[in-house]
Protein backbone atom coordinates (compact mmCIF):
# COMPACT_ATOMS: atom_id res chain seq x y z
CA UNK A 1 0.00 0.00 0.00
CA UNK A 2 2.94 2.31 0.66
CA UNK A 3 4.32 1.65 -2.64
CA UNK A 4 1.06 2.55 -3.99
CA UNK A 5 0.42 5.57 -2.57
CA UNK A 6 4.10 7.06 -3.56
CA UNK A 7 3.94 6.34 -7.03
CA UNK A 8 3.80 8.97 -9.86
CA UNK A 9 5.83 10.27 -12.59
CA UNK A 10 9.38 11.79 -11.66
CA UNK A 11 9.44 9.87 -8.38
CA UNK A 12 8.83 11.32 -4.55
CA UNK A 13 10.83 13.72 -3.06
CA UNK A 14 13.10 12.01 -0.84
CA UNK A 15 15.14 13.49 2.13
CA UNK A 16 16.96 11.25 5.01
CA UNK A 17 18.72 11.65 8.36
CA UNK A 18 20.48 9.38 11.13
CA UNK A 19 18.67 9.16 14.52
CA UNK A 20 21.33 7.75 16.42
CA UNK A 21 19.16 8.25 19.70
CA UNK A 22 17.15 5.04 18.22
CA UNK A 23 18.80 1.99 17.43
CA UNK A 24 17.72 -2.02 17.31
CA UNK A 25 13.81 -3.51 17.49
CA UNK A 26 11.76 0.05 18.36
CA UNK A 27 7.40 -0.03 19.65
CA UNK A 28 5.04 2.51 17.76
CA UNK A 29 6.11 4.80 20.63
CA UNK A 30 9.36 5.22 20.51
CA UNK A 31 9.22 6.37 16.71
CA UNK A 32 6.34 8.15 17.13
CA UNK A 33 8.10 10.73 19.07
CA UNK A 34 10.91 11.26 16.07
CA UNK A 35 8.04 11.33 13.37
CA UNK A 36 5.35 13.55 14.65
CA UNK A 37 7.63 16.23 15.38
CA UNK A 38 9.40 16.00 11.65
CA UNK A 39 5.82 16.33 10.19
CA UNK A 40 4.59 18.94 12.80
CA UNK A 41 7.28 21.39 11.47
CA UNK A 42 5.45 21.24 8.07
CA UNK A 43 2.36 21.06 8.55
CA UNK A 44 0.58 21.61 12.33
CA UNK A 45 -2.63 20.38 10.98
CA UNK A 46 -1.17 16.97 9.28
CA UNK A 47 -3.26 14.01 9.52
CA UNK A 48 -1.92 10.66 10.09
CA UNK A 49 -3.54 8.20 7.47
CA UNK A 50 -1.68 4.82 8.07
CA UNK A 51 0.52 3.35 10.53
CA UNK A 52 3.02 0.22 9.84
CA UNK A 53 5.58 -1.95 11.30
CA UNK A 54 8.16 -3.69 9.63
CA UNK A 55 7.54 -7.75 8.73
CA UNK A 56 9.70 -8.18 11.69
CA UNK A 57 6.99 -7.48 14.55
CA UNK A 58 8.62 -9.29 17.95
CA UNK A 59 6.54 -10.93 20.96
CA UNK A 60 7.64 -8.06 22.65
CA UNK A 61 5.33 -5.36 20.22
CA UNK A 62 9.03 -3.95 18.63
CA UNK A 63 9.98 -3.58 15.05
CA UNK A 64 13.32 -2.98 13.33
CA UNK A 65 10.69 -0.56 11.23
CA UNK A 66 7.92 1.50 11.18
CA UNK A 67 6.22 3.63 8.40
CA UNK A 68 3.87 6.90 9.05
CA UNK A 69 1.60 8.54 6.35
CA UNK A 70 0.44 11.80 6.45
CA UNK A 71 -1.65 13.94 4.30
CA UNK A 72 -0.72 17.82 4.82
CA UNK A 73 -3.64 19.93 4.29
CA UNK A 74 -1.91 23.06 3.87
CA UNK A 75 0.89 21.92 1.05
CA UNK A 76 -1.81 19.53 -0.28
CA UNK A 77 1.25 16.79 -0.51
CA UNK A 78 1.37 12.77 0.82
CA UNK A 79 4.31 12.45 3.27
CA UNK A 80 5.76 9.07 4.49
CA UNK A 81 7.77 9.30 7.42
CA UNK A 82 9.95 5.79 7.74
CA UNK A 83 12.22 5.00 10.09
CA UNK A 84 14.51 1.79 10.31
CA UNK A 85 18.46 0.67 10.69
CA UNK A 86 21.32 2.29 8.66
CA UNK A 87 21.73 0.03 5.72
CA UNK A 88 25.18 -0.23 6.36
CA UNK A 89 25.65 -1.17 9.05
CA UNK A 90 26.80 -4.56 9.80
CA UNK A 91 24.40 -5.43 12.56
CA UNK A 92 20.61 -4.70 12.58
CA UNK A 93 19.99 -4.92 16.42
CA UNK A 94 22.12 -2.23 16.75
CA UNK A 95 22.56 0.01 13.88
CA UNK A 96 21.42 3.62 14.65
CA UNK A 97 18.09 4.49 12.73
CA UNK A 98 17.56 6.35 9.83
CA UNK A 99 14.77 8.70 9.41
CA UNK A 100 13.58 9.41 5.73
CA UNK A 101 10.84 11.73 4.44
CA UNK A 102 9.05 10.92 1.16
CA UNK A 103 6.63 13.59 -0.44
CA UNK A 104 4.31 13.69 -3.26
CA UNK A 105 1.50 15.93 -4.58
CA UNK A 106 -1.77 14.63 -2.64
CA UNK A 107 -4.46 13.44 -4.84
CA UNK A 108 -8.64 13.94 -4.47
CA UNK A 109 -8.68 10.30 -2.74
CA UNK A 110 -5.84 11.20 0.00
CA UNK A 111 -7.73 14.44 1.34
CA UNK A 112 -10.78 11.73 2.07
CA UNK A 113 -9.18 9.39 3.51
CA UNK A 114 -10.11 9.22 7.33
CA UNK A 115 -7.00 9.79 9.91
CA UNK A 116 -6.78 8.78 13.32
CA UNK A 117 -7.01 9.71 16.70
CA UNK A 118 -4.70 12.04 17.83
CA UNK A 119 -3.40 9.52 20.80
CA UNK A 120 -2.76 5.66 20.65
CA UNK A 121 -1.89 2.77 22.29
CA UNK A 122 1.37 1.97 21.68
CA UNK A 123 2.35 -1.54 19.84
CA UNK A 124 3.57 -3.64 22.79
CA UNK A 125 -0.16 -3.63 24.06
CA UNK A 126 -1.62 -3.95 21.01
CA UNK A 127 0.52 -7.09 20.79
CA UNK A 128 0.04 -8.82 23.77
CA UNK A 129 -4.00 -8.34 23.77
CA UNK A 130 -3.82 -9.90 19.83
CA UNK A 131 -1.81 -12.66 21.32
CA UNK A 132 -4.59 -13.42 24.73
CA UNK A 133 -6.80 -14.10 21.36
CA UNK A 134 -4.64 -16.55 19.99
CA UNK A 135 -2.01 -14.66 17.57
CA UNK A 136 1.00 -16.56 17.99
CA UNK A 137 3.86 -14.00 17.10
CA UNK A 138 6.71 -16.18 17.28
CA UNK A 139 5.63 -19.69 15.81
CA UNK A 140 2.56 -18.10 13.58
CA UNK A 141 3.43 -16.86 10.34
CA UNK A 142 7.18 -15.02 9.13
CA UNK A 143 6.38 -12.10 8.36
CA UNK A 144 4.16 -10.69 10.90
CA UNK A 145 3.43 -6.75 10.86
CA UNK A 146 1.00 -4.72 13.01
CA UNK A 147 -0.34 -2.04 11.00
CA UNK A 148 -2.76 0.60 11.91
CA UNK A 149 -6.20 0.80 9.74
CA UNK A 150 -9.28 3.56 10.30
CA UNK A 151 -12.29 2.23 8.17
CA UNK A 152 -14.56 4.58 6.13
CA UNK A 153 -16.91 4.78 9.70
CA UNK A 154 -13.93 5.71 11.65
CA UNK A 155 -13.09 2.99 13.39
CA UNK A 156 -9.61 3.16 14.47
CA UNK A 157 -7.57 -0.62 14.71
CA UNK A 158 -4.42 -1.98 15.25
CA UNK A 159 -4.08 -5.21 12.62
CA UNK A 160 -2.06 -8.14 12.04
CA UNK A 161 -2.68 -11.31 9.61
CA UNK A 162 -2.46 -14.48 11.12
CA UNK A 163 -2.30 -16.88 8.58
CA UNK A 164 -5.55 -15.76 6.33
CA UNK A 165 -7.25 -14.12 8.92
CA UNK A 166 -6.93 -10.38 9.85
CA UNK A 167 -7.21 -9.64 13.87
CA UNK A 168 -8.11 -6.64 15.11
CA UNK A 169 -7.78 -4.76 18.69
CA UNK A 170 -8.60 -0.60 19.60
CA UNK A 171 -6.21 1.61 18.18
CA UNK A 172 -6.85 4.11 21.11
CA UNK A 173 -6.67 3.67 25.12
CA UNK A 174 -10.46 4.73 24.83
CA UNK A 175 -11.55 2.47 22.58
CA UNK A 176 -10.35 -0.52 24.34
Amino acid sequence: MIDRLFKRSGGPDISRRPVPELAGAMNAHQTWAVAAPAVRDLDRQARLILITSGLDMNAEGRSHCWEFVFFLSRRHLVLMIGLAPDPAAPDVDHAPCILSRRSRPATDLDATRPAFPGTFRDSPEAVAELSTMGVDIIAGPSDMKLEGRVSPSGEANWVTYDWDEARRVPFSASDA
